[in-house]
């Protein structure tokens, strides 16, 4: 007899093929999942250069399904669906009613044939509609686990009277969460119950994320950055809520007092004429290196390589936690972000870091010039991100915390039902 739990994972993004580094940090849950002795299954939608073994080294399954007729029409999800994350891709929407009745046939027969006891869907919109309707169709014991990475909570506010009915259905689950305070409250706007979304992050494997001291050297010296110099690193796509502006602004007040600094950014996207005019404007250009975006193998040497990593997100629109922020925290670095965003959540001032308020590039430099004219300072605080991690943000200890939740809802129902036989 088999009495593993058995988790099945809903989504609209997963590695579409090994070293894909869309939505990586569901596989990182996924195996957290597998490592606590779960069997799991990922639910997701058909893309394209979709590759991957079905079966995985960790023993999870992946059920893929298709929608459309014409394999290039399969491009929901997967980081497309949205511009800059602030308005739909129009295509998108027009394909999100095939994706969602194809998806909650495929998985009702799935949650029928496999009875599941924890469906856990990633996106409200539309992996917990399926979820919730599937569980309602097949008449299924499962328990509904809704987390809220950021895009879903825009793409409600944004459709209207819509929205709050796909909110009022999303609240059937047994249990939400979410990684920001602000995206709570936006929520909340919607008709959810405040008291009812729990705040965890998206956390890290600190087994595969972790300083090294060789990629330090290596990647400096290919930077052409000398021990004196202070790296500031920021890695994210180049869309308005990554708030990156900020820190580009921020370097004219940085160099003015101080010259070996460098800001190394890794990433892409529509904003990056806004912000080489930012840094042609305040004569900064040359204190900036643009890496574009590289394998999700490579970010750790980046993390290495720096001094001080930079998360300045604004709500525009409202925001989760980005993963790169634990990330950094697991190899050892201080962090210098903004008060929104989910920073709060990892980010304790004067502990492992420094909040700024939103937009205040003046802020933000004052507390990168104190960790420069400080080196000591950040190194403690370097050492405080590291222990955070090991001790409350990997993905082992978010697992458990999910696994945990889930008990607790078993536990009250047994206890209902035990009270209602009473009687």
């Amino acid at each position: 007899m088999n009495n593993r739990l058995k988790i099945c994972i809903i989504t609209h993004s997963y590695p579409r093929f090994e070293g894909d580094w869309r939505s990586n940090f569901i596989e990182s849950l996924a195996k957290a999942y597998a490592e606590n002795s779960a069997e799991v299954t990922i639910f997701v939608p058909y893309a394209v250069r979709f590759n991957r073994k079905m079966v995985d080294n960790y023993g999870i399954r992946i059920v893929n399904f298709k929608y459309m007729p014409l394999e290039s029409l399969h491009t929901v999800g997967y980081g497309h669906s949205m511009k800059a994350d602030l308005n739909f891709n129009l295509q998108d929407l027009l394909l999100m009613p095939f994706m969602f009745l194809c998806g909650l046939i495929r998985f009702s027969v799935l949650l029928k044939k496999e009875d599941f006891d924890l469906v856990h869907a990633h996106w409200a919109v539309p992996n917990a509609l399926i979820a919730v309707s599937g569980r309602f169709i097949t008449r299924s014991k499962a328990k509904i686990f809704t987390s809220f990475p950021g895009s879903d909570v825009t793409a409600i506010t944004k459709l209207g009277w819509l929205g709050k009915i796909a909110a009022k259905i999303v609240g059937m689950s047994d249990y939400l969460s979410c990684n920001s305070s602000d995206l709570r409250e936006d929520l909340v706007k919607t008709g959810l119950d405040k008291s009812k979304i729990d705040l965890v992050i998206y956390g890290v494997d600190e087994k595969e994320i972790l300083f090294s001291g060789k990629d330090r050297m290596a990647l400096r010296r290919t930077l052409g950055v000398s021990n004196t110099d202070v790296v500031l690193l920021m890695i994210g796509r180049f869309v308005p809520k990554k708030g990156f502006a900020t820190a580009f602004r921020a370097l004219k007040h940085i160099t003015k007092l101080a010259k070996n600094v460098r800001l190394v950014v890794v990433g892409d996207g529509p904003l990056k004429e806004k912000y080489l005019a930012i840094l042609k404007e305040d004569l900064t250009e040359s204190y900036v290196t643009f890496i574009g975006e590289i394998p999700p193998s490579d970010l750790r040497k980046y993390y290495s390589a720096c001094d001080v990593f930079l998360m300045p997100s604004q709500r525009l629109p409202s925001d989760g936690l980005n993963v790169v922020v634990p990330e950094a925290m697991a190899c050892g670095r201080a962090i210098v972000a903004s008060k929104v965003g989910g920073n709060d959540l990892v980010i304790f001032h004067g502990e492992n870091g420094f909040l700024h308020d939103e937009n205040d590039s003046k802020q933000l430099a004052d507390f990168v010039i104190d960790l420069m004219e400080h080196p000591e300072r950040a190194e403690a605080m370097g050492e405080n991100s590291l222990k955070l991690i090991r001790d409350r943000f990997n993905w082992n200890a978010i697992a458990r915390y999910y696994l945990e939740k889930y008990r607790e809802r078993v536990s009250v129902e047994e206890a209902h039902t035990t009270e209602l036989w009473r009687r």
